[in-house]
C-alpha cells in the first residue's frame, strides 16, 4: 500500500494534532472516485485513471485544506526540492526548529504529524510555476526514477496550499501514515 502523506495547513500546532486521531487523517475518507476503477480504466483507460488519482488540493470534509498523496517524504524529498529550488543545504533545513517537529504521534510512530517549516512553506508560496517543472524535473532526474509530470503536478498543488495558508495565516503540516 505504501506510506501515505497528507500535507495540510492549520491554524496552529494544536489544531494540526488533532488530526492524529481522524479516522484517515486531515483528508478524512478522501476524494470519492466518480465511479469505480474498473469503469474508469474501460472509459478512460490507465492514462484516465492516473489523472483521476493525481493528487489535488481539496478542503476535506474534516474542515483541513489538504493535499494527498503517496510516497513522497515530508522531509527527504521535501528538503530536496527546497534544495534544488533555493540552495540550501540539507543539514541546514533539518536544524529549523519547525522542520519535522513532531506534534502528534500514534502506533510507535506509524501515525505522525509533522510541522513544514516555515522557510519552506514560504519559499512554495512564492516560487513561480516554472522553477516548480524545473524542480520536479532535476529531482526526477537526481533520483533515476519518477515521473516528471506527477511531480510536478503535486508541486503545483503544495505550492497553491502554501499559499492559501499564507493567505488564512495558518501553517503548513503533514500528516504520516505507514
Amino acid at each position: 500500500m505504501g506510506v501515505m502523506y497528507d500535507y495540510f495547513s492549520a491554524a496552529s500546532d494544536e489544531s494540526a494534532a488533532t488530526t492524529i486521531d481522524l479516522p484517515g487523517g486531515p483528508d478524512g475518507a478522501g476524494a470519492k472516485l466518480p465511479m469505480p476503477v474498473p469503469e474508469i480504466v474501460r472509459r478512460y483507460g490507465r492514462d484516465g485513471l492516473r489523472e483521476f488519482l493525481r493528487p489535488q488540493l481539496r478542503l476535506a470534509e474534516t474542515g483541513f485544506h489538504v493535499v494527498a498523496t503517496k510516497g513522497f517524504d515530508s522531509t527527504t524529498d521535501l528538503g530536496a526540492i527546497e534544495r534544488i529550488l533555493t540552495g540550501v543545504d540539507f543539514d541546514e533545513f533539518l536544524a529549523r526548529p519547525r522542520t519535522s517537529h513532531a506534534v502528534a504521534e500514534r502506533d510507535g510512530g506509524e501515525r505522525l504529524v509533522l510541522t513544514i517549516s516555515d522557510e519552506l512553506q514560504g519559499v512554495l508560496a512564492r516560487v513561480e510555476a516554472a522553477e516548480l517543472t524545473a524542480a520536479a524535473r532535476r529531482w526526477v532526474e537526481e533520483q533515476g526514477s519518477g515521473d516528471t509530470d506527477v511531480l510536478g503536478g503535486l508541486l503545483h498543488q503544495l505550492a497553491e496550499l502554501a499559499r492559501g495558508a499564507q493567505r488564512r495565516g495558518e501553517r503548513l503540516y503533514c500528516w504520516i501514515c505507514v
